[in-house]
């Protein structure tokens, strides 16, 4: 990436892929601030300050007094309803509870809102964690693990997650060949993966003739700065011992993180990992 003059706030929630983020964006010349949405050690190189969702006006003030050209969202980021619908109120111009709020979404779309407000109130780009560092984006056909042909399950299960991304309730699902097993919920990814292996205990997600497939996809209505669906090393070990032979991910709008650490955690653990586009993906 060419060197650029910038200075670069990051919402940063879990996860390795804020201290990547960080060191991209170093190297390509930003000035970096972390606004940790999560606990979190101190990062190299980056200003570190914890951001209050009970006070977005600070929130903006941290990003002026920085001088902030440029906001990115990085990380798992586990947001209560309470917190999503303060940052509604506050994404409304601090309407009551409940107030034109209607038609609003709480869910991830909430984070969307919320990035257009801090644009208008600051000025700065927002830009998603792949036009940072795009060797994270997931290529079309097999990343990782044992070769999986059956890419007709695979594009189900996506269009499957796609669906429920429709309704701005997760971005995952998990199918046995054109069964949907389950969704995610509020739970999020890895409360699925877990919830399916109990299912699995129980002698629920069939008779193992068809293998189970995870897929995560974008959600349609999703800007691709906020939150755009990942899966890393720790996905495949849970997935393993779920019971979760496969994961496909949306080719061109997923990441892939630590992806040595990634393609071998599924060489390990025989999960195979390949990467498909949906409708207009």
């Amino acid at each position: 990436m060419a060197k650029v003059a910038g200075r670069l706030s990051i919402f940063a929630g879990k996860g390795a892929l804020v201290p990547h983020i960080v060191e991209t964006a170093l190297q390509a010349g930003y000035k970096v601030q972390v606004l940790t949405m999560s606990p979190r050690d101190p990062i190299v190189g980056a200003k570190t300050i914890t951001a209050d969702l009970d006070n977005p006006l600070g929130i903006i003030w941290s990003l002026k007094i920085f001088r902030t050209t440029h906001i990115a969202m990085a990380g798992g980021i586990d947001l209560s309803d309470k917190a999503r619908e303060g940052l509604i109120r506050f994404a409304n111009g601090n309407a009551a509870a409940g107030e034109g709020m209607a038609d609003t979404p709480v869910g991830d779309a909430a984070l969307a809102a919320l990035g257009k407000v801090l644009k208008k109130m600051t000025g700065a780009d927002l830009v998603g964690v792949h036009e940072l560092s795009p060797d994270l984006l997931a290529g079309e056909g097999a990343i990782a693990g044992p070769r999986f042909d059956d890419h007709a399950a695979a594009l189900f299960a996506l269009e499957t997650a796609r669906a429920i991304g429709a309704l701005d309730i997760g971005q995952a699902a998990i199918v046995s060949g054109r069964r949907i097993i389950a969704v995610e919920d509020i739970g999020g990814t890895d409360a699925l993966i877990d919830r399916v292996g109990a299912l699995r205990a129980r002698g629920l997600t069939g008779t193992g003739a068809a293998q189970l497939i995870l897929a995560k996809a974008m959600q349609p209505q999703q800007p691709g700065f906020v939150d755009l669906p990942a899966v890393g090393p720790q996905t495949v070990e849970r997935c393993a011992a779920a019971g979760i032979a496969v994961i496909a991910v949306e080719a061109g709008r997923s990441l892939v993180l630590q992806r040595a650490e990634l393609i071998a955690a599924a060489q390990l653990h025989g999960v195979a990992i390949v990467g498909l586009r949906i409708g207009n993906g």
